[in-house]
């Protein structure tokens, strides 16, 4: 299973050899790094949340494309690119003793030297119980981080105000503490690795 919480338009990139339809995560150029996934033929349009019918896969020289198949395992693609900004760079984070199998990093910038402002772009395995905090590009602008919940096989999405909400209605308990402090939760940043 593959869920991604941006879309991924499938395009056509022309090689030496010819066409080659895939993805792109992160961009290319100067500060920049960009990782293009292969697609299987059929796979055309946009790729979004969940698709059961896809999986991250590899080629035979290690690089990762996306598959055609349910082999049970899920694979998250998060970017935590927002909007243009001139400060306010964005990361993707989990709780320090969380362990992460990440398959591929890409990242993008702002400004024509991508000097002014960046985000991060990853391929993860997940498995259950696996929590990832996004702060965005733009994060200074007051954008709260938005938490990816892994339970029960499915990826749940939590703005920073209902993150506490959502952990008590799957019935599982935080692996991170909160505050609250002034009418709203408040994160212990101490606690949590950029990825």
């Amino acid at each position: 299973m593959l869920d991604t919480n941006k879309e991924l338009k499938v395009i056509e990139r022309e090689m030496k050899f010819g066409t080659v339809a895939g993805v792109a995560i992160g961009e290319y150029g100067r500060g920049r790094r960009e990782v293009f996934l292969p697609t299987p033929k059929g796979v055309e349009g946009e790729i979004r949340e969940l698709r059961a019918d896809l999986t991250v896969g590899t080629s035979k020289s290690g690089r990762p494309r996306i598959n055609r198949t349910d082999d049970g395992e899920l694979y998250v693609i998060l970017s935590s690119e927002r909007n243009y900004t001139r400060r306010g760079c964005g990361c993707i984070k989990t709780p320090k003793a969380q362990e992460n199998e990440l398959i591929a990093r890409g990242n993008g910038a702002d400004g024509d030297a991508g000097r002014i402002g960046s985000w991060d772009a990853v391929i993860l395995k997940a498995h259950e119980g696996d929590v990832f905090r996004v702060t965005w590009g733009g994060y200074g602008y007051g954008y709260p981080s938005t938490f990816y919940v892994v339970a029960g096989g499915k990826v749940y999405v939590a703005d920073q105000p209902e993150v506490e909400d959502l952990y008590e209605s799957l019935g599982i308990e935080m692996p991170f503490n909160l505050t609250f402090d002034e009418d709203r939760l408040v994160i212990a940043t101490d606690e949590w690795k950029t990825i």
